[in-house]
């Protein structure tokens, strides 16, 4: 047990709080509110989950990273609401797919790059509401299913060079944002007068802001989570009113604070 008198904590504050950081336990997981999902990290409100790390409300996954609300996934980075899908990046409600980046609401799709609202393709860049493309062209339903064994059968490689090039012919987005409004940023979904902000969902009046979803009124914030008011506060969630923060959940009118759980007035 550490003792700080009067005059240590107000001369320096700072010593204070870093040795008392020193010599408290660390979490060696941070999951809340998580069912089977011991070996995950930074994990809240998932179930049967291995090795998934900073995500939310995913179940049945594994080897996922900063990805929300999946179900039966695997290997993805920065997907959410997506289903059934393995090996995706920056997608969101995509089902059945494999091997995506930046695409959305697509299915059955492979090796796919900026598509959105498509079925059945493969190989495919830049498509917005097709079906039965490969590698950018176009076939009839009966042709599509002939031909898909033998595009599958080329090697990695070969299927990344042919898509190479169809990216070297389409423009690529600048900025990815979807149902927001005076926003500046990348990949921001269902936001309002934000700015600076990356990978996030449901922000509004918020600034310098990364990975994090429905926080209003927030600033400094790194995978924070249905928060209002916060100040510099890094993996915590249902928070109000409060600064300095690591890790913390359900938390009211605080500041400087670490592990801590169901509080309100703290500080240090």
């Amino acid at each position: 047990m550490i003792n700080f008198s009067r005059d240590d904590i107000v001369n320096d504050f700072v010593g204070c709080y870093k040795k008392l950081i020193e010599h408290s336990p660390h979490l060696a997981v941070h999951n809340f509110r998580c069912e089977n999902s011991d070996y995950s990290d930074q994990l809240s409100d998932s179930r049967n989950s291995y090795l998934c790390f900073q995500g939310d409300g995913i179940e049945d996954c594994y080897y996922t990273h900063d990805s929300r609300w999946d179900k039966t996934c695997s290997d993805l980075s920065y997907s959410n609401k997506c289903e059934l899908c393995y090996e995706c990046i920056d997608s969101e409600e995509c089902y059945d797919c494999n091997f995506l980046q930046d695409c959305e609401r697509c299915t059955e799709c492979s090796y796919c790059y900026d598509c959105a609202s498509c079925q059945n393709c493969f190989g495919c860049v830049g498509l917005r509401r097709a079906e039965f493309h490969i590698f950018n062209v176009k076939y009839s339903k009966e042709e599509y299913v002939q031909k898909l064994p033998r595009v599958r059968a080329l090697s990695d490689e070969a299927i990344r060079v042919e898509i190479e090039k169809l990216r070297l012919k389409h423009p690529h987005v600048a900025m990815h944002t979807r149902r927001s409004e005076n926003c500046f940023g990348d990949y921001i979904y269902d936001s309002k007068n934000t700015q600076f902000v990356f990978k996030v969902h449901g922000l509004e009046d918020c600034l310098y802001v990364n990975e994090s979803k429905n926080l209003r009124d927030c600033v400094d914030c790194e995978a924070s989570h249905r928060c209002e008011l916060l100040y510099e506060a890094i993996e915590d969630m249902d928070n109000y009113n409060s600064n300095f923060f690591y890790w913390c959940a359900n938390i009211r009118n605080a500041e400087y604070m670490m592990y801590a759980f169901n509080c309100e007035d703290c500080f240090g």
